[in-house]
């Protein structure tokens, strides 16, 4: 605005001195496209009740489509990668496991599109992966699209490698590294949607997550959902007895050690290395001494007098289910469910989720439910958008009305904003997006664009009426010609930049494009609004106040309505 105000002016003047009556001269003779655009005028002034009629249609279906398109917080980006987590319950053991995680990588790496394949079992190095072996986690690196097979898109490969998947046992989840890190670290979740159960008891949530887990796995748009076995590990639990101890001549340390060390593992020393830092080495049984509960029960332990007793004389050796892992959210205890979709976006998934639950799953006092992942992050924008909004729509109104003073060319300013919403929701729907938060950026900037050029054109016209040279329809139209050129340079600009978003690809496009296409769409709805729709407005307000001048009956209005709305009258107003 700075620029403009002070820097332009002396631009122009250094840049057309020599030139500044004979350029006003070629902008005051008509030119073809303002001869074409005063036709078309004098034809909308004409039927001006049915271009208005026809142009509240149009805005009222944009409104209605626009609610009726899938909602989603962001545009996924393409990683080039995906990333498989199937998922298992507890108990499966190690090598069985890593065997498992082996061929599923050689199933995975036939895939033609496939470049490498690289899967991880269990916990990494790292406290901020604090992964069971009950989830794996498997890095897909794919080739360029180029090299896919003809008509292979990203939706068809993950559809294809999910059939092929379908290991018994587990549950599989489809995401991208880089995105389901972003999510596990933010909300706990690796999936686009998670259920958090919280409550007092670990029992109880783990009951609770079984149950919504058969619920929801019968809600349309449930690819795979799978809820943590909290309370499902299997451990060995020893209870020694203190009175068969002394009958046997055991101490109660030896014992413990016994357990421990034996059957537990433990550090016993720490190993220096080269850098400085130390490994712990732990000590145990070897795996074949206590595989089984039987050999478990036969393990020796050492008596005062050096006599080995076996381990089931001198305790109660038993295979328990205990919570397999404890997690603290927000201070209360709590357990996961994950679930996958298929078809159908996080926003319009859990609404109906949560009403399915509520109508089937009880809960007990105490205990709570939240839903996670990214639909989180969109309601948070949506709640912020509601009052942002409607607050910036009054402010420019305020603004407006300061400066016309008048409450109709206010209103008819503020009308640019929605019918801009025509065309940005007609291309919205030709390129398929859905509404997330990079189209609803591309609709707010639209409409402060339709804006703008809404008030541009009402200025134009009170200036040519406010001259009094002309009649006031000849008015209207001389101060609509005045700003076809402003207009249309206008709207080509800004088409002109953006055009190369709309046809180039590439990394990150996947949000760039849904900002764009809101704002080419909705200029060009903006552009018939500004130059046909507003000069008829103007119209149709002079024959109102003509109507209420003279004082007409109802009946004399609705016969003088039927002669307006007749083609080629012209709105002539009789009594």
């Amino acid at each position: 605005t700075l620029l403009t105000l002070l820097l332009m002016p002396i631009l122009v003047v250094w840049a057309f001195r020599s030139r500044a009556v004979a350029a006003v001269a070629a902008v005051a003779r008509p030119g073809v496209w303002v001869a074409r655009y005063r036709s078309l005028l004098g034809w909308a002034l004409r039927r001006r009740y049915w271009v208005v009629g026809v142009a509240a249609l149009m805005m009222v279906a944009a409104l209605f489509q626009l609610g009726r398109f899938e909602s989603a917080y962001m545009p996924a980006l393409e990683e080039g990668s995906l990333l498989y987590m199937p998922t298992t319950i507890p108990g499966l053991p190690m090598r069985e496991a890593a065997w498992v995680l082996q061929a599923m990588d050689r199933k995975l790496k036939a895939f033609p599109e496939v470049e490498r394949v690289f899967g991880k079992l269990g916990r990494a190095d790292s406290a901020t992966d604090p992964a069971p072996v009950t989830m794996i986690e498997t890095t897909i690196l794919l080739k360029p699209p180029s090299q896919w097979r003809a008509g292979m898109t990203r939706e068809a490969l993950v559809a294809q490698m999910d059939a092929e998947m379908q290991i018994i046992g587990y549950v599989n989840t489809w995401t991208q590294p880089i995105a389901a890190r972003v999510m596990m670290q933010s909300s706990g979740i690796q999936t686009a949607v998670g259920l958090k159960i919280r409550g007092p008891e670990i029992g109880q949530i783990d009951a609770l997550a079984r149950e919504a887990e058969g619920i929801l796995a019968t809600l349309p748009g449930t690819a795979s959902v799978l809820a943590e076995r909290i309370a499902g590990g299997d451990f060995i639990d020893v209870q020694l007895d203190a009175a068969r101890l002394a009958q046997h001549g055991v101490t109660l340390k030896e014992a413990m050690l016994t357990v421990r060390h034996g059957l537990g593992g433990a550090a016993v020393l720490a190993l220096a290395q080269d850098d400085g830092t130390t490994v712990p080495l732990s000590v145990r049984y070897s795996p074949e001494y206590i595989d089984t509960q039987a050999k478990v029960e036969q393990l020796p332990v050492l008596g005062v007098q050096g006599q080995a007793v076996a381990l089931a004389d001198i305790a109660e050796v038993r295979v328990r289910q205990r919570a397999e892992m404890v997690r603290n959210d927000d201070g209360e205890r709590a357990g996961y469910l994950y679930i996958d979709l298929a078809g159908v976006t996080p926003t319009d998934y859990v609404p109906q989720a949560r009403h399915h639950l509520a109508r089937h799953l009880s809960l007990p006092p105490g205990y709570s439910l939240e839903w996670s992942g990214s639909y989180r992050y969109a309601e948070e924008a949506r709640a912020q958008l509601r009052w942002i909004v409607p607050l910036t729509l009054l402010l420019i109104f305020a603004l407006l009305m300061l400066a016309f003073r008048s409450l109709a060319q206010s209103l008819m300013i503020l009308l640019a904003a929605p019918f801009a919403l025509v065309g940005a929701v007609v291309l919205q729907g030709v390129m398929g997006y859905a509404t997330t938060t990079a189209v609803v950026v591309g609709y707010l900037a639209v409409l402060a664009i339709a804006i703008q050029t809404g008030i541009l054109m009402v200025e134009f016209i009170r200036r040519a009426l406010a001259q009094g040279a002309l009649g006031y329809q000849e008015a209207v139209i001389q101060g609509s010609i005045a700003r076809l050129r402003p207009k249309l340079m206008t709207v080509a600009t800004t088409i002109a930049g953006l055009l190369p978003i709309l046809l180039i690809s590439g990394s990150g496009m996947e949000i760039t494009l849904p900002i764009a296409a809101p704002i080419v769409g909705g200029l060009l709805s903006s552009t018939l609004y500004v130059l046909l729709v507003i000069p008829c407005l103007f119209l149709i307000g002079r024959d109102v106040k003509a109507c209420c001048g003279r004082g007409y009956h109802p009946t004399l209005m609705w016969g003088w309505i039927k002669r307006l709305l007749k083609p080629g009258s012209g709105g002539t107003i009789r009594r």
